[in-house]
């Protein structure tokens, strides 16, 4: 997609919900409502390409979960998918949001699936990218290989040059798209006491959503929902999910990023973008 809009920046707004302070962009557009929900560890904002996109089918907002981005970061034993999706839906209920449009990757896309099933009036219509979907029923439920890796993951930067130096050098940011890389490390960072950059989605919360992830039934709430979903797989992805296509398939459309892995909204964002105008613009 063209960069046209890209000089117009989003309006930056706060709403409470469930006693914590969400921070929310609007970037604006004529038509019903489209929400844009993140992946774990990211920001709204890191999807700017994919937004603007959206901007010519509606009027586009973008949500930072709890913990992530410019929301507030709450007690880390009050971070789980369960208060996310929470979240999500009171956020919806708080704006006046109805019958909306939804775009969410990995752990973004599960929640709204989990509010979709649960509240049909919130959601009418989805494209969920890599949503992460666990089978619950299975004993054997794999635990998560990120928790550890995680917990070590260096929480700052000398400045955002060296972090988009570092991070372009080594998988998996060397597969994103140079501006989505930038944004991410410009936009996912701020400024601390000692003038480095400091990440806004501290180790430990993105950690403790890795480490609980095998806790909540993306798959059955997914399988349950009665609103149009479009599933889409990376197909180099190592995540959780891909492996249900099948099943999945019986209730909803599901497509494949090629060449893509889990982190394909970031590798492809026109690619993307394309599958979700699609769907999305469907009645």
């Amino acid at each position: 997609m063209a960069d046209g809009n890209r000089s117009q920046e989003p309006q930056s707004n706060f709403l409470t919900v469930n006693g914590l302070r969400l921070h929310y962009l609007d970037w604006g557009g004529e038509g019903s409502p489209i929400v844009v929900f993140h992946a774990t560890g990211f920001l709204g904002r890191v999807y700017r390409p994919i937004i603007e996109a959206l901007r010519s089918l509606g009027h586009v907002y973008s949500l930072d979960q709890r913990g992530h981005g410019d929301s507030e970061v709450p007690p880390v034993e009050e971070i789980s998918w369960y208060r996310t999706a929470d979240d999500l839906e009171a956020w919806l209920v708080a704006m006046g949001l109805r019958a909306v449009r939804a775009f969410g990757h990995s752990a973004g896309g599960t929640a709204i699936i989990a509010v979709g099933e649960r509240r049909p009036d919130l959601i009418a219509r989805a494209t969920v990218i890599e949503p992460v979907l666990i089978d619950a029923s299975d004993p054997e439920r794999r635990p998560s290989q990120l928790y550890e890796r995680t917990l070590k993951r260096k929480p700052s930067f000398d400045s955002v040059e060296a972090m988009y130096a570092n991070f372009a050098a080594k998988p998996p940011y060397s597969g994103w798209r140079q501006d989505v890389l930038r944004d991410y490390c410009e936009h996912g960072t701020r400024e601390s006491a000692d003038g480095r950059r400091s990440l806004k989605c501290p180790p430990a919360i993105e950690a403790r959503l890795y480490q609980s992830a095998r806790d909540f039934d993306g798959l059955g709430r997914l399988l349950a929902s009665k609103v149009p979903t479009l599933v889409v797989f990376g197909e180099k992805s190592d995540s959780p999910g891909i492996e249900f296509a099948e099943q999945i398939g019986r209730v909803h459309q599901v497509r494949v990023a090629h060449g893509c892995g889990h982190l394909a909204p970031m590798e492809r964002p026109d690619e993307i973008a394309q599958m979700a105008l699609e769907f999305l613009s469907a009645s």
